[in-house]
């Protein structure tokens, strides 16, 4: 009886979302799996994928989606994602398509949330515009680095965000880029929240220089990251109260090489996790790191946080609606 009431809830379910799809004139897939859309090539099947195109269907859809009691989860290029071989029973938002036209005005760059970071470090240098050339080897989307403050060689793009597009209530709203808290690898953005695009802040300057320090950067990252392996970048976080970075850690402790079935922790730095193999496992990649971290707490007493995000099948989706009241409630307790 309880199976019952479960098929029957995902098949209301499944008529919303072709219902939302067909009316918004989006498209609306069935049968992919995270394997397909992530750099671990990992991962369990989705129920249903959607890809807009612009940032007024996103955030159009999500809108819906939430007014339908819909759980969702926004996805750019899944460079770094981790999500759990079970089946996901919500609808992932692919952002991959939502890129866009660059415009670039004087200083100011406007991007949408599925562009290419590494392509508009590109884009930016030849306009002889400085501020995120550092950034240029990490391979994921403006969304993704917006929502965890991607950094490297010196830059980290919350530095030069003069505003960020959010959804809110079915429109794009702007929302400036100084009411936000960027840490590391970490902001203030919340579960439920869809971010559609931003506006950067650059600085004029040379673009041979920009170039010269672009290729600086990457020549270091070729020679230290495992350049061609599936990976999803670092998977841990630089302990805050340590002087020895993770990667220098965990090779010290002599793990590289290690594997756990299909995920290898790689031989060039031992912060990356690579996955082998045609039938690659997210649980093998989840056990080696979660042995790695449990290794770093006995030898260090250090608890290290996923730099990762892990996606679990059997954890709900908060929607938008759920998540403003999550935040109101402990505004008040704060209060």
């Amino acid at each position: 009886m309880i199976v019952l009431e479960e098929e029957n809830k995902l098949a209301e379910r499944d008529r919303a979302v072709e219902e939302i799809a067909a009316r918004l004139g989006v498209r609306a897939e069935r049968g992919k799996r995270f394997a397909e859309l992530t750099s671990l090539r990992v991962g369990g099947a989705i129920d249903w994928v959607i890809a807009p195109d612009t940032e007024e269907q996103a955030a159009a859809i999500v809108y819906e989606l939430d007014k339908a009691g819909i759980g969702w989860r926004p996805l750019g290029s899944g460079s770094n994602v981790l999500a759990d071989d079970g089946d996901h029973h919500y609808v992932v938002l692919n952002l991959s398509d939502m890129k866009g036209e660059v415009r670039i005005e004087r200083d100011r760059v406007s991007v949408s949330a599925g562009y290419s970071l590494p392509r508009l470090c590109i884009d930016v240098a030849r306009s002889g515009l400085s501020g995120i050339e550092g950034l240029g080897g990490i391979p994921g989307t403006i969304g993704g680095a917006l929502w965890m403050n991607a950094g490297a060689y010196g830059h980290e793009i919350g530095t030069v965000t003069e505003s960020v597009r959010v959804a809110r209530e079915g429109k794009v709203l702007d929302i400036p880029g100084e009411s936000i808290q960027w840490n590391y690898r970490h902001t203030s953005f919340r579960e439920g929240e869809l971010l559609l695009g931003a506006t950067l802040r650059l600085t004029p300057d040379d673009p041979e220089r920009i170039k010269a320090r672009m290729d600086d950067a990457k020549s270091r990252r070729l020679a230290t990251q495992p350049h061609g392996a599936r990976s999803a970048g670092c998977f841990f976080k630089n302990p805050p109260a340590s002087t020895i970075g993770t990667g220098k850690m965990i090779d010290d402790m002599g793990m590289k090489g290690q594997r756990r079935g299909s995920a290898v922790v790689s031989p060039v730095h031992a912060n990356f996790i690579v996955t082998e193999g045609e039938n690659a496992r997210a649980e093998d990649a989840l056990a080696l790191a979660e042995e790695i971290r449990e290794r770093v707490r006995r030898d260090h007493g250090i608890e290290l946080e996923y730099e990762v995000e892990l996606w679990r099948a059997n954890e709900p989706q908060i929607n938008a609606d759920e998540q403003t009241q999550m935040n109101a409630d402990q505004s008040g307790k704060e209060e």
